[in-house]
């Protein structure tokens, strides 16, 4: 018999590439560094404390890759939730450090190995307990009841983060069917498809859409309204005819012709603050149960008043700033306002406030250069006041970049009108 001398690092390569997949212990660890001379204060750590949870999310997502070999699709509405529940079980259990150098402070959160462990294990029990739970409601006659046990118990079911294979537990695919059966039984019907009225003002035409399941009204199915570029307009549920409410709520500012959507979400049934697809799901609608309409309604003419100044010399407003063109562009393509004819009276008056200033914060040693707005729009049944403060810090010495501070300070104004004029209840 021949043998062949084998080296011992070569061996030991191919015993690693043999072997199953090594997993290394490790703790998840996020932090944040931030400058600041002396204590910092109790605001200035809840800061440093939600940026390293932001940052934690991503540690725990590399975490699973290399330690549970589980890549959770956070595209997905269903696994994103499931896994902002895990990272919220898991910060439970953080040990939060702060510590100075120099003029460095850093917050730092670790949970243990054996910790995450845990939360993993109790995160995946929570849920398959209430699937099991919520699926026994399902079970019933009375389908009004049957359907939010069906769709609870699909979300729980599903919330569960598990390696590709799945694990122990309910059958996914089983309650997935009897939600299906449940869903093909849903019928709609709609008297109009469109919504009309004026911007700001409850419609004066809305749709009369009703839901139905095997024939009876579908009370209290969750739905989420959304107009132009996924504005949530409302999150609402269907009453005891099983109507949708969509006259309740004011039309929003938007043009002629837009689109509103009115889509089933089942994120209520998890009691989820994020809007849950039934497509993540795996479910089809296959009925009509997803709807759209049109907004049918007059371009309100608007009369502008518009000052932006600043309080110190170190910051000089540019010219297309001091002028309104980049407020108006905005009142045109995002609200669907139009001017109004000389001599004619506006339907809404706006008026916007902007003034610049420089704080000097010792504690950090930074300048900060500040923006407060002021939006105000009175008129046509609307009486809106919104406000807000931008501040960039920079380190001592370091030259402010005009044309990048401005760009941010005009998205925060623009944000501002938007969120004034989105006051749609």
């Amino acid at each position: 018999m021949k043998f062949i001398k084998t080296s011992l690092p070569l061996l030991l390569l191919f015993q690693a590439l043999l072997s199953p997949p090594q997993t290394f212990s490790r703790p998840v660890v996020s932090s944040n560094s931030f400058s600041q001379f002396g204590k910092p204060s109790k605001e200035t750590m809840l800061k440093a404390r939600a940026a390293a949870e932001a940052e934690f999310r991503s540690e725990l997502h590399m975490w699973l890759k290399e330690n549970m070999r589980i890549d959770v699709d956070t595209a997905s509405s269903i696994k994103a939730f499931a896994f902002g529940k895990l990272a919220e079980r898991c910060l439970e259990s953080a040990e939060e450090t702060g510590v100075g150098k120099g003029r460095v402070w850093t917050l730092t959160l670790t949970v243990s190995e054996e910790a995450a462990r845990s939360a993993f294990s109790a995160h995946n029990e929570y849920f398959d307990a209430l699937a099991s739970a919520r699926f026994q409601d399902a079970r019933g006659s009375d389908l009004n009841t049957a359907l939010p046990g069906a769709i609870g118990a699909l979300c729980a079911a599903m919330a569960k983060i598990e390696p590709p294979g799945g694990g122990a537990g309910v059958n996914v695919d089983d309650i997935r069917a009897n939600v299906q059966i449940l869903f093909d039984k849903i019928e709609v019907k709609s008297a109009t498809t469109v919504v009309d009225g004026r911007p700001g003002s409850l419609p004066q035409r809305s749709p009369d859409a009703v839901f139905t399941i095997d024939g009876a009204p579908l009370t209290g199915f969750h739905l989420t309204a959304t107009v132009q570029g996924g504005r949530v307009l409302a999150r609402f549920e269907t009453d005891d005819r099983g109507a949708v409410p969509l006259r309740d709520y004011k039309v929003p500012f938007v043009h002629n012709g837009s689109m509103l959507n009115v889509t089933p979400d089942a994120g209520r049934y998890i009691k989820a603050d994020n809007f849950i697809k039934y497509k993540d799901l795996g479910i089809r609608l296959t009925k009509g149960q997803d709807l759209s309409y049109i907004y049918k309604v007059p371009a309100l003419t608007y009369a502008l008043e518009y000052k932006a100044s600043s309080l110190s010399k170190s910051i000089v407003v540019p010219p297309d700033f001091l002028a309104d063109a980049h407020v108006r562009k905005y009142l045109k393509e995002y609200c669907g306002l139009v001017p109004a004819p000389r001599g004619a009276s506006p339907d809404l008056n706006v008026k916007i406030v902007v003034e610049f200033s420089q704080n000097v914060h010792n504690d950090t040693e930074e300048d900060g250069y500040a923006m407060r707005a002021v939006a105000e729009f009175r008129g046509a049944g609307v009486d809106r006041t919104g406000r807000t403060q931008f501040e960039k810090r920079l380190n001592f010495g370091i030259s402010l970049q005009p044309g990048e501070y401005f760009w941010e300070a005009s998205g925060a104004l623009r944000k501002l009108i938007g969120d004034a004029l989105s006051r749609d209840k």
